[in-house]
């Protein structure tokens, strides 16, 4: 019966990701208005005519010319695919962004290799990763990184900018309810996500805080999640 409950679960999220509206039931969407503004701000100096591929794009759409790809479908996918063997030709993309994606794979720096095989020379990579947060697998959860864990992962590119993109409130609030869906789930880990995710949107507004404390030099030791902004050679 335990053994069930993970595979329940999976099978909720992914019926929940092919609504977009839906969707939203699968967690709290966390704010991370400085990754958020990083990647817009790179789309738009691309422009129209650029190449940009969106790995692990979820329901959501960048841009028009941004191709979705992703490892099952949903309404705004374009290109369904795994990351680790990408089904392009060698330098095709001007941009590659992916956004909590690779703390699913099961080989991270492999995917970030097949980024730089894509990527054009001097193409951009746009990546954001967890650092304190939940387990969440979807389908698998694997790793986390620091900022320099992040920056070492993408040594072969130079660097742009890194940093904090979601802060220390949302850690917080990430493992807070968590952890009363655990301690109210009587052993249910269905109930448990689902308390979780009552209480996360019961207590949503704390995540205020994270404005102030995006600005503090030292966010990113406590961050929930962390980015990475790097140029191909």
């Amino acid at each position: 019966m335990t053994d069930s409950k993970p595979d329940l679960i999976s099978r909720i999220k992914r019926k929940l990701r092919q609504n977009p509206f839906l969707s939203y039931l699968i967690g709290c969407p966390y704010p991370a208005p400085r990754w958020n503004r990083c990647v817009k701000k790179r789309l738009q100096r691309l422009g129209p005519e650029a190449k940009i591929l969106d790995l692990g794009a979820g329901n959501r759409r960048r841009a028009p010319n941004v191709i979705n790809l992703e490892i099952e479908v949903t309404p705004e996918v374009d290109i369904v695919a795994d990351g680790h063997f990408l089904p392009f030709s060698d330098r095709t993309f001007d941009a590659v962004v992916s956004e909590a994606v690779l703390e699913h794979v099961r080989s991270p720096n492999l995917v970030v290799e097949e980024i730089y095989r894509v990527l054009k020379p001097g193409g951009y990579i746009c990546l954001a990763v967890p650092f304190l947060q939940g387990y969440h697998a979807s389908p698998h959860d694997y790793q986390r990184w620091t900022v320099p864990g992040i920056v070492q992962l993408c040594a072969a590119f130079s660097e742009l900018e890194s940093g904090p993109c979601a802060g220390p409130t949302t850690s917080l609030h990430w493992i807070f309810r968590e952890y009363i869906g655990l301690v109210c789930s009587f052993g249910s880990l269905l109930l448990a996500k689902t308390i979780s995710l009552i209480v996360g949107w019961l207590t949503f507004p704390i995540l205020l805080l994270d404005v102030p404390l995006s600005l503090h030099k030292d966010a990113h030791i406590l961050a929930s999640a962390v980015y990475f902004v790097g140029r191909k050679p």
